[in-house]
């Protein structure tokens, strides 16, 4: 995955930006494509079987690449429990986020995991002693009340599937706080050991959950495709974040929720209800208000990417 350049360009504004800004959302039509292949295979296919088999694709390609005939190396770290735990992080938010796929609609499961940002500005105080601002605190509380306008202030009316979507979002913040630990450590080391602890996470419950479905070698080929199609989309980010600031990029990655609902839309011919269209423009709302704040009213908010390698930080798939 080597570089368009040697050097990034400067990417204060003019064509170079607006280039990264069309890598991006082309990114981002790539990223609703994989979930929407994604959410037609768990239809039929059982969730473990789809994130056991992206889990192989996504380890053969870091050895391939990152390896660089010399796979060892990538074992060698000096902080082998957080990448432990980072690992079973970044597991944890690929599982859900595959089974709130096969629970929910589209539109849905990307707008409650789209409130990942916002837990890691919860914590970013307490656990890694960030100032956190009025601004950014005001965001958060903008993008919680579009979590409740989705999911209802009723408890007795309480849909639990939609819990899945914030255990994802809950496992990627948490899995972005570990990131921030890990910024001392080579990319590709952190790259190999989530695929590796995913990969033997998945093949333990792979191994001990029975299914009443195998799939056939047609579904195993999509489940490939959806690891290539989410690679493509890593591919196409680590362009973007080469032409473009990532301030600049960040509040783009709410149109995730406009191609999610319109590919519900069309696609799986979900139904788009007002109350989940305002639940995601809060949401939204409340995520960008906390990436534009002004730089002399805060500290730099701890969004994916800023903690390393965009390759695998600003998607869950």
């Amino acid at each position: 995955m080597t570089a368009p350049r040697a050097d990034p360009p400067d990417s204060s504004g003019g064509v170079d930006t607006r280039r990264g800004i069309a890598i991006f959302v082309a990114s981002s039509l790539v990223f609703v494509a994989s979930d929407s292949l994604t959410k037609s295979l768990v239809a039929n296919v059982p969730v473990i079987d789809v994130v056991f088999g992206r889990q192989i694709g996504y380890v053969l390609v870091v050895l391939l690449v990152a390896g660089r005939g010399h796979p060892l190396r990538l074992f060698r770290t000096r902080r082998l429990r957080t990448q432990l735990a980072r690992g079973l992080g970044m597991f944890g938010t690929t599982a859900t986020f595959f089974w709130s796929l096969s629970l929910l609609p589209l539109g849905q499961v990307s707008t409650l995991t789209a409130t990942s940002p916002l837990i890691v500005i919860l914590f970013a105080g307490p656990l890694l002693h960030e100032r956190i601002t009025k601004r950014i605190a005001a965001g958060a509380i903008i993008g919680f009340a579009g979590v409740v306008t989705m999911i209802g202030i009723d408890p007795s009316h309480l849909d639990p599937a939609m819990l899945a979507p914030l255990a994802s979002a809950g496992c990627y913040a948490g899995f972005t706080l570990l990131t921030r630990e890990l910024r001392g450590e080579p990319a590709e080391v952190t790259l190999f050991y989530s695929g590796l602890v995913g990969l033997v996470a998945s093949a333990v419950l792979f191994a001990a959950i029975p299914t009443a479905t195998t799939p056939e070698p047609g579904q195993w080929a999509a489940i490939g495709l959806v690891g290539v199609s989410a690679l493509t989309g890593h591919r196409l980010l680590v362009g973007a974040y080469r032409w473009a600031r990532a301030s600049d990029l960040a509040p783009l990655g709410y149109l995730n929720l406009v191609w999610s609902f319109l590919s519900g839309a069309i696609v799986f011919h979900e139904p788009v209800e007002p109350q989940a269209v305002l639940g995601a423009i809060a949401i939204a709302g409340g995520g960008v208000m906390t990436f534009t704040a002004e730089d002399e009213d805060r500290e730099p908010v701890p969004a994916p990417v800023d903690f390393g390698d965009p390759v695998e930080l600003q998607s869950r798939r």
